[in-house]
């Protein structure tokens, strides 16, 4: 790594200055899901992995976005708008990603979501590694 990346990469975040990435037009789009669609063809295994933008659409607001629960704290704002996990729906990307992994196009699904919206969408346990658990499972490891 060059010393202008390792300068980039520890340098600090403005806060204020933020801005979320969106697609420009349907074209750049669909262009993508072609691209990605040839990927799942070309592939001999398919493992996703999610995070916070997944369950973002279904109103649960991220942490570290623009307009995330700790950029906000640390702009001395309110922590943003959203439904509580128990309200929250899973997505129309949940529910493919389900639809996926049932017909063997995805052979697991790795999220680092709390929210428990992959195993609501109906993917089974062994099928969904939770790197930082759910909210909804609780386990004592005592004996």
């Amino acid at each position: 790594m060059n010393l202008t990346i390792l300068r980039t990469l520890h340098s600090p975040v403005d806060l204020n200055n933020l801005e979320e990435f969106k697609e420009q037009g349907d074209v750049a789009l669909r262009e993508k899901v072609r691209q990605l669609a040839g990927l799942f063809k070309d592939a001999k295994r398919v493992i996703v992995f999610t995070g916070a933008g997944i369950s973002t659409s279904a109103n649960i607001p991220d942490f570290r976005g623009p307009n995330g629960v700790w950029t906000r704290q640390a702009q001395g704002k309110a922590a943003p708008k959203g439904v509580s996990l128990v309200q929250a729906v899973p997505t129309y990307t949940h529910m493919a990603l389900a639809a996926l992994l049932s017909k063997g196009a995805v052979r697991h699904i790795v999220s680092q979501n709390v929210d428990g919206l992959h195993r609501r969408s109906g993917v089974a346990r062994d099928a969904l590694s939770e790197l930082h658990g759910n909210c909804y499972l609780e386990q004592c490891w005592v004996s």
